[in-house]
């Protein structure tokens, strides 16, 4: 009969694989406590920034509603033909808050009115407004029947203004369209006396003494002898050379350029002469 020795030390044979009954029977991790709360401390530096917008803040809405930033004083320069208090009546500027006025919309305003030509707003502190004018000038007359107005070198027909006594003369030979203030005449016209007037009249050519306008044929120069038609300002370099070289033919031929029509580009309508004689002075040739 063989007996079993409770002490002997397990060798490699005696091995078991852990159950779950070892598993339930361990002990619970302890966790580790947490770390202590750092003591509160009142953070001034943000507490600062906060009462300076603060103060800004009350500060910006006592300066708008302050009774000191309305606008006392509007002054008007440039001024000969308005009126300065229409002017300022129109720009309505007059009363509003001395920063919040809207002076672009003021000068939009201005500008609608036909006899200024340029208008602009400034600030000046602690409460005026300042308004500069620019106003429109009479440069040409333009001549309808027995009307006669003043325009400007922008076409603009002008009220009050008698037209310049130098100034180029326009007469319009068709009824339509209809010529009021504060209208603009053709600027194909007005382009085409200003780019005349800044080359001067051909060489051998007669004085220019008006110019005819009309929709169908658009300008005309009447010159002291015949009619030269430009029509539009279109190829206008083209068309003032052709008038330079039939100019200096009819002077050659000693007759007069009676009528050039130059609308149609390397072939003009031309008449030339009624038997009037030219002779070339001393010096010409």
């Amino acid at each position: 009969m063989s007996r079993t020795n409770k002490h002997k030390k397990p060798g490699s044979g005696d091995r078991r694989l852990p159950t779950a009954r070892d598993y339930v029977d361990m002990p619970a991790p302890i966790p580790d406590p947490p770390p202590a709360s750092a003591p509160w401390r009142p953070r001034w530096r943000t507490v600062t920034i906060a009462l300076l917008a603060l103060s800004l803040v009350v500060g910006a809405g006592a300066v708008l509603n302050s009774p000191l930033m309305k606008i006392r004083s509007v002054t008007v320069e440039g001024t000969r033909q308005l009126s300065p208090e229409a002017v300022i009546q129109i720009a309505g500027v007059r009363s509003d808050h001395f920063l919040l006025a809207d002076l672009r919309r003021a000068e939009a305003d201005l500008r609608t009115l036909p006899l200024v030509k340029e208008a602009s707003l400034s600030r000046t502190w602690p409460n005026q407004i300042r308004i500069a004018i620019r106003e429109r000038t009479p440069w040409a007359a333009w001549q309808m029947g027995d009307a006669v107005y003043a325009i400007d070198a922008e076409g603009v027909v002008l009220e009050g203004f008698d037209p310049p006594s130098s100034g180029a003369v326009v007469r319009q030979i068709s009824s339509l369209p209809e010529v009021k203030n504060g209208a603009t005449v053709d600027l194909d016209a007005i382009a085409i006396i200003r780019l005349i007037e800044a080359n001067g009249p051909p060489e051998r050519g007669p004085a220019i003494i008006g110019y005819e306008w009309s929709l169908r044929d658009g300008l005309t120069v009447v010159t002291e002898h015949g009619r030269i038609t430009f029509g539009g300002s279109d190829g206008f370099d083209f068309k003032f050379q052709v008038w330079e070289q039939l100019e200096t033919e009819a002077w050659q031929r000693g007759e007069p350029l009676i009528l050039a029509d130059l609308r149609f580009g390397a072939r003009p309508a031309v008449e030339i002469g009624l038997g009037l004689e030219r002779t070339p002075q001393s010096g010409e040739s």
